[in-house]
């Protein structure tokens, strides 16, 4: 007996030892099972052993108590494993099965003019759907889908045959309507209500649609949405403002954590803020277009385009002196979205008379021009390398000044001025007027120009040049390097774009004046200012004169090229014009490209585009309340101007004694991103200043 039990506590001795080896060799499920079969081994024992001395009743009550007291001590051990033992493994567990990513889309961000309509914005939209196998059942099943197909029409055929079908094969998805707004929804709702359906019988699929405000004014400009891409999951823009600012404008798919219900088909909701913390939304773009004047600029050339039936139409409206663009149209237009077309950036002309302000003003800043030089001209042509160079008519006959050869516009005393400019001088000015390359305006499809080096230019180069046939170039660089002539001789690049701002109106990002480079100087650039007032007091464009108020501007008529030369009586008739004349505020260059008249002058510049820029103006004085008295108030600000290209920084400068204008030029001129916060004076920036320029890729500004 007494062996017995020393072999028994032996035994105990070295189960224990195991048990507390395995767990300390972290192999607790082993050491967890040993555990018990010691426990369950010795209970017994002691029960049988105890059970020999106990009557019949008690040993039942013993062994009972005996069981459930094991029964809990197991369960006890069981939940000790789970809770402190195989903690992280169940708690990992618990989270594959419950908790899970899901996904929040946002909507495309809107395009703004410049007073903030709305030109295109997405909008909510829904699909019909019904679940055949709960919505069969429904007593009332024929009239609520009456009084859905009153709110929208069902576009299902064999609705009723259908439903009974999915519900005998048990088929959960039948799409009734493939679109719906949120009007017609809250109408389904409450049909939905009145008829107490709670449970998924008809349910919604949600998503989003581009919608466009006046998309015929405005198309060319804003765009419009390509293809879907997989790999992105979502349609991206493909062309105008809706591709040059894709990936401001996109929507944010924002990944989260979220806890399910039961076989994962109901996401527990969260706390709000946890749900919303996160910008879904895209940014907005506000464009420095004036809606309003944007419509006055198309009504005109769209009706003149129908007066005169020409091959296509262009009309810009531009500030000079910053280079925003407030107003482009141009026609044809095309229901169909693939041929839609900018012409003012897309296509190129050799623009006429229009081009001679530019060469005038090459001559007065390099001198070889004065208000004193005379050009002869007796008989209204000139013979040049074999080909004749002629005016149009005999108004510029004699001795001629260069003020008469604005005003009369010929070509002969332009041809005159140019011989007085050297090939390597004329191309410098071609380039400082950028038509050697794109402007650069921020809108997708901008033509890139292909011009000569004035090495390879024939003996006629020059003298054509001077009267704008044989180069050709846009609408939009043609009158980008215009504003040069008349804003006190800087080249501004064009923008469209004035800021983007979060949907909460933080700016991202703000597009200023970029002055390029000087290419007249003020004196040079008065002089043809007073040529061009001059021109339309008592000139060629006389036809956009209005009284009251002082306008300079130059009319155009270049004859279009052919496969066998120059077509007789085909015409690109344009005019560019300033307001005020002294002080542009305004300049408009209007183009009809192979216009229809009886006669053939009809279809000059004077009588087809001059009449245009009139009534546009006209139209765009009364809009904004502009009286001859109080014109003055639409000069700019005197303000001292910073030349992009004379910037040149290293390292980060200090803002708060720079200033936020600084702080854009920097940001524009080494295409670094900017956000601003708040208004006033710069009080807090990052990164902080001397930072290597190469190293920054935003810059943040706090104003108070």
């Amino acid at each position: 007996m007494e062996k017995r039990r020393k072999l028994i506590r032996l035994v105990n001795f070295l189960v224990i030892f195991l048990i507390f080896l395995f767990y300390i060799m972290n192999k607790s499920s082993v050491g967890t099972s040993l555990l018990l079969i010691f426990l369950f081994g010795n209970t017994v024992r002691l029960v049988l052993k105890k059970a020999d001395e106990k009557e019949m009743f008690n040993q039942r009550a013993y062994l009972l108590t005996f069981i459930m007291i094991l029964f809990f001590g197991i369960l006890g051990l069981r939940l000790f494993q789970i809770q402190v033992l195989k903690h992280e493994k169940f708690k990992n567990l618990a989270k594959q099965q419950s908790y899970g990513k899901y996904f929040l889309n946002g909507k495309r961000g809107k395009i703004l003019d410049s007073n903030g309509k709305e030109l295109a914005y997405d909008i909510d939209i829904y699909k019909v759907i019904i679940d055949p196998e709960r919505f069969y059942p429904l007593p009332d099943r024929v009239a609520i889908i009456d009084e859905i197909n009153q709110v929208k029409s069902i576009t299902v055929k064999n609705l009723n045959k259908r439903l009974k079908d999915g519900f005998e094969r048990k088929k959960r998805y039948i799409k009734i309507i493939k679109k719906i707004d949120e009007v017609d929804k809250s109408r389904i709702d409450l049909i939905l209500g009145k008829y107490g359906i709670r449970s998924n019988e008809v349910y919604y699929e949600h998503s989003t649609e581009r919608k466009y405000v006046a998309y015929d004014e405005v198309a060319p400009i804003v765009g419009f949405m390509g293809a879907f891409s997989k790999e992105e999951d979502r349609r991206k823009g493909a062309y105008g403002i809706e591709r040059f600012y894709d990936k401001y404008l996109k929507r944010n798919k924002v990944e989260k954590d979220g806890y399910y219900s039961n076989l994962r088909t109901l996401l527990l909701p969260l706390s709000k803020k946890d749900n919303n913390y996160l910008q879904k939304d895209g940014n907005n773009v506000s464009l420095t277009i004036d809606y309003y004047i944007q419509y006055i600029l198309d009504d005109e050339m769209l009706k003149e385009y129908k007066k005169v039936e020409p091959k296509s139409a262009v009309g810009i409206i531009m500030d000079p002196t910053n280079g925003k663009i407030v107003a482009m149209s141009s026609y044809p237009r095309t229901s169909n979205i693939a041929y839609l077309n900018n012409r003012a950036i897309r296509s190129q002309y050799e623009v006429g008379s229009i081009f001679k302000p530019l060469i005038m003003a090459a001559a007065y800043e390099e001198g070889v021009v004065d208000d004193n030089s005379r050009f002869e001209n007796p008989d209204g042509f000139i013979m040049r390398h074999g080909h004749k160079i002629r005016d149009s008519d005999k108004d510029a006959i004699g001795s001629i000044s260069p003020q008469t050869i604005m005003r009369e516009s010929s070509n002969v005393g332009m041809s005159l001025i140019s011989e007085r400019l050297d090939p390597p001088t004329y191309e410098k000015y071609l380039k400082l007027y950028n038509f050697y390359d794109r402007t650069g305006i921020d809108i997708f499809g901008e033509l890139a120009p292909r011009q000569l080096s004035y090495k390879k230019w024939d003996g006629m180069k020059k003298y054509t040049m001077s009267f704008g046939q044989g180069i050709a170039i846009t609408p939009l660089q043609t009158i980008a390097a215009l504003s040069a002539t008349i804003n006190g001789g800087i080249y501004y690049k064009p923008y469209i774009v004035d800021r983007i701002t979060t949907p909460n109106g933080i700016t991202i990002r703000k597009n200023i004046p970029m002055a390029k480079r000087r290419v007249i100087s003020e004196k040079t650039s008065k002089k043809i200012r007073e040529m061009l007032k001059l021109t339309v007091e008592d000139g060629t464009g006389r036809n956009a004169a209005i009284a009251g108020y002082s306008i300079g501007g130059k009319t155009g008529t270049a004859q279009l090229s052919g496969r066998g030369g120059y077509l007789h009586h085909e015409y690109l008739s344009s005019f560019v014009g300033v307001f005020p004349a002294e002080h542009p505020k305004y300049i408009m260059l209007i183009m009809f490209e192979k216009p229809k008249a009886e006669v053939y002058y009809k279809k000059f510049g004077a009588w087809v585009a001059a009449p245009v820029f009139k009534n546009t103006l006209d139209r765009i004085i009364k809009y904004k309340g502009i009286t001859p008295e109080n014109v003055a108030t639409l000069r700019s600000e005197e303000t001292e101007v910073q030349i992009t290209e004379n910037i040149d920084v290293e390292v980060l400068p200090d803002f708060r004694n720079d200033g936020i204008r600084y702080a854009l030029l920097v940001a524009n001129k080494y295409n670094i991103e900017i956000s601003i916060e708040g208004e006033g004076e710069v009080v807090e920036q990052y990164p902080k200043p001397g930072v290597n320029l190469k190293d920054v890729k935003k810059i943040k500004i706090k104003l108070r």
